[in-house]
């Protein structure tokens, strides 16, 4: 015989701490070719503030960026970043990315070439505001995993260290 706890017994879920979220979309390589593509976005509030970043396309395998979630935030507005990713909407009228029929390009940029991707912007909208729901923009160093890392990290010694 087994025993289900009924509903309101047992532990309480934990809070989520990862987000992610699947985007169709294109990517225009070296602009010359535009290919379709599944980017997959996730974040995890262990390292909360980068966004993970992964493209999917049936010719190669996946490809992962990590950069800034405030990059991504900041790119749906207005153009963002420097140097290997880069974000920007598309169209830049802000009203058309409110009603839902804009998108975001997201450039990333290696050694081995540049990539610009399209995405909805309604997409990455969704799930930014599951990774701020999760932890919120100025709150990213308040968790306790910062305290457990810095703890970590310094060696407090005395005025009997052996030091001259």
């Amino acid at each position: 015989m087994s025993h289900h706890p009924s509903a309101g017994q047992g532990p309480t879920p934990a809070p989520e701490s990862g987000v992610s979220r699947w985007c169709e979309g294109s990517a225009l390589l070296e602009g010359l070719v535009t290919v379709p593509v599944t980017v997959a976005f996730r974040y995890d509030a262990a390292d909360p503030y980068a966004v993970r970043m992964a493209v999917h396309t049936e010719e190669a395998p996946p490809v992962e960026w990590v950069f800034a979630r405030e990059l991504l935030i900041e790119g749906l507005s207005r153009p963002a970043g420097l140097a290997d990713v880069q974000v920007w909407p598309v169209p830049r009228r802000r009203r058309h990315l409110e009603a839902g029929r804009g998108a975001v390009n997201i450039r990333v940029s290696s050694q081995h070439g540049t990539t610009v991707l399209t995405v909805q912007a309604t997409s990455l909208h969704a799930f930014l505001d599951r990774t701020l729901g999760t932890v919120a923009a100025g709150a990213e160093d308040t968790g306790p995993q910062i305290d457990a890392a810095l703890a970590s990290w310094l060696v407090l010694k005395g005025p009997d260290d052996g030091a001259a």
